[in-house]
């Protein structure tokens, strides 16, 4: 069973209409017809069991015959430098959310090269993510914002990973891990010592993701895994 994507439903709504990009995708390439079925999420934790009305050439009309409402077990903020490879930082997006996150703030360190951030193109990746791994919670993408602005969040568990052997640190673990978690990651040559005291000063922990020298965005994917198993 697919599942669609339609950010403007509700628990609310009884009927909605599909654009031709998508009458032609339930047509012609998963040859659904009138009377039959399909789900959707808002991307809210609800999903609908639709009913197609009817098709015409350019529309469709779904009416909706139930709604389910789901808890969030999400529990995870991951705030990463933007990096040099566009796709990389996609790739990230994309794996974090089949793993499962809550939130996502691009950040602009000392050492980020690439400070390029196409939000269309990016949410698009994580809708697509979002119903090839059928889940029901499109995750937050926040703007980019500098880390000096970031490490002034407010959050009850803040850890910076780190490969710098400078600084006091814990390997990441169910004993590092809370209820909520707030977990920067830096870029690509990790970040300044200067960062790692700053954010020590707002109350961050500093962390390492074990022995191994990860890409940065390979390092959002580990924690977003390893929260994934603790939580």
């Amino acid at each position: 069973m697919e599942l669609f994507y339609n950010e403007h439903i509700t628990s609310k709504s009884e009927s909605f209409e599909l654009n031709i990009e998508e009458t032609k995708h339930i047509t012609k390439v998963l040859r659904k017809r009138k009377g039959d079925y399909l789900d959707f999420t808002n991307g809210k934790n609800e999903k609908f069991k639709c009913k197609i009305e009817y098709i015409k050439k350019n529309t469709s009309k779904l009416k909706i015959i139930d709604c389910s409402k789901y808890d969030s077990n999400e529990n995870l903020h991951i705030g990463i430098s933007l990096l040099k490879s566009t796709s990389r930082f996609e790739n990230f997006l994309e794996k974090c959310i089949e793993i499962g996150i809550k939130q996502i703030t691009p950040i602009v360190c000392e050492r980020t090269e690439n400070k390029k951030f196409n939000k269309i193109r990016l949410t698009k990746i994580m809708v697509s993510a979002l119903k090839q791994s059928y889940r029901l919670e499109l995750p937050i993408l926040n703007d980019p914002v500098n880390f000096k602005v970031f490490c002034k969040i407010n959050h009850e568990n803040k850890l910076i990973a780190t490969c710098e052997d400078f600084f006091k640190k814990e390997e990441i673990s169910r004993k590092i891990l809370k209820k909520n978690n707030l977990i920067a990651i830096g870029p690509e040559g990790d970040f300044t010592n200067k960062e790692i005291e700053l954010a020590i000063e707002n109350n961050f922990k500093a962390i390492s993701l074990g022995k191994k020298r990860l890409r940065a965005e390979t390092a959002g994917m580990y924690v977003c895994m390893v929260n994934s198993l603790y939580k």
